[in-house]
């Protein structure tokens, strides 16, 4: 049979349990607010059971129980669930870069507004009018001449801030990637941290909870593929080549490509496989969306640089000259580099209104210019520099609107992973209560067992014995 101080350490592993299981209430209770805290459950299992040694069973009575053990303290988590949202952070990180760059788009060419490339070149096409109107005008010249450089300088600008945000782009690239290796250092570290206190046989919930905090900050970057291991650390893949494995990790560093742009490349050679997120988007919006639009930006340029050269070069000016160039540009930066021939500009009388010497009153080429407004000069001849125009501030906003209403629909998603993420793992205060009081019933009860047994070690340590003495 057992001894007399059996059942006292069968009571007190029951105190320890609900000691464990307060303290653990306690915690999750400190971290309800915090930022990626997985809430923590203790979980028990009865202790092993005692035989009665005996040659022969029968007539003893069976096995007797020894108690309850904390099995161990374990971070309520789904890892699929965590897998899910990380994949449509990438997709968020995605779509809010594109959206909030392509605002900036918006605001180079802001259409309709008076200070837009439109309203200039409105105003440019009417000067022209008023020239062909009062051709001798010295007035109407020099006002052309002012709308006419008030024109290059607005393609000018748009240019040169399109310029600035590719620039900005390249920037971000590299600022990504910076981003990418310091969280691959910081998983590493945790990852050596994890492994020494697993390799105990403890939980270290908290450290992972850390870990996951910087794997969905790094999946909004890149798309990561995240694979456990059996010593409590993980693999980070990207695109099959591991940026971290165990404790070490991958630098990812650029090199720059034909034009200088900085591409994302690993340490030890080859690209970096960019799929979804924050980095692949920067590539994408410096390499393909942005000089796609200064390129549009380009062809407007030139088109109404050739179309304006070509008819003043066939006009006449006030001296009975053949005309100059009205505009000037370098071939390939165009819109930027766009600007009234210098030699016009310092002479009202270059410009070449008439369709031929000696013909007073002759405004004919100038209204030929001004004709030029609906002229189909581009899309093969099928839209005049006002709809070309206008067809690049649709495109500008339809992949604005786009990637905002993008950004907003996978806002709601995240936030839908997001709350079941936390109905799983985050902390109900009431919950805890709730527990903490039956943590407490328990611990008492525990403590009272402790009691009757001392009152039953007493009686038979101190009283027995004594009886007719």
């Amino acid at each position: 049979m057992t001894s007399a101080w059996f059942g006292l350490n069968t009571a007190l592993s029951a105190l320890r349990a609900a000691q464990t299981q307060l303290d653990v209430s306690a915690h999750n209770t400190a971290n309800a607010n915090t930022p990626g805290y997985s809430r923590q459950r203790v979980e028990l299992i009865a202790g092993e059971p005692y035989s009665y040694p005996a040659f022969n069973r029968s007539g003893l009575p069976g096995q007797i129980g020894t108690g309850v053990t904390v099995a161990q303290i374990q971070r309520v988590r789904d890892a699929f669930l965590d897998g899910q949202l990380r994949e449509q952070l990438g997709l968020q990180g995605q779509w809010q870069t594109r959206s909030d760059e392509l605002a900036k788009v918006e605001t180079i060419l802001p259409e309709p507004a008076s200070s837009g490339l439109g309203s200039a070149l409105s105003t440019f096409w009417n000067a022209w009018q008023d020239v062909a109107t009062d051709p001798s005008s010295t007035a109407a010249r020099t006002a052309l001449l002012e709308q006419a450089a008030t024109l290059a300088q607005r393609f000018g600008s748009a240019a040169g801030q399109l310029k600035s945000l590719i620039g900005g782009q390249d920037y971000q690239v590299g600022q990504q990637v910076a981003s990418v290796n310091d969280l691959a250092a910081r998983i590493a570290s945790l990852n050596a941290q994890i492994q020494r206190v697993a390799v105990t046989g403890d939980q270290p919930n908290d450290l992972a909870d850390q870990r996951d905090q910087l794997l969905a900050q790094l999946s909004t970057i890149l798309p990561v593929d995240v694979q456990p291991q059996a010593d409590g650390t993980v693999n980070v893949l990207v695109g099959g080549t591991d940026l971290v494995s165990g404790l070490r990790a991958r630098a990812v560093t650029t090199a720059p490509d034909a034009v200088g742009h900085a591409v994302p490349t690993w340490s030890s050679g080859g690209a970096v496989e960019l799929g979804d997120g924050r980095l692949a988007q920067y590539v994408a919006l410096r390499d393909t969306v942005l000089p796609g639009y200064l390129a549009q930006l380009n062809t407007l340029a030139k088109g109404i640089a050739d179309a304006v050269n070509g008819l003043h070069q066939s006009g006449v000016d006030e001296s009975g000259a053949a005309g100059l160039a009205f505009f000037t540009y370098a071939t390939g930066d165009e819109a930027a580099s766009l600007a009234v021939n210098a030699a016009v500009a310092a002479d009202p009388t270059k410009v070449a209104a008439a369709t031929a010497a000696n013909q007073p009153g002759d405004g004919g080429q100038a209204g030929a210019i001004a004709d030029l407004r609906s002229a189909l000069l581009f899309g093969s001849g099928t839209q005049s520099a006002t709809d070309f125009y206008a067809g690049l501030v649709g495109r500008v906003g339809s992949d604005t609107r786009q990637a905002a209403d993008m950004a907003t629909n996978q806002g709601l998603v995240v936030d839908h992973l997001q709350q079941l993420q936390q109905s799983t793992s985050g902390v109900s205060l009431d919950e805890e209560a709730a527990d903490m009081i039956r943590f407490q019933h328990a611990y008492q009860a525990a403590a009272r067992v402790i009691t009757a047994m001392d009152e039953m070690l007493d009686q038979l340590v101190n009283r027995t014995g004594l009886v007719g003495r």
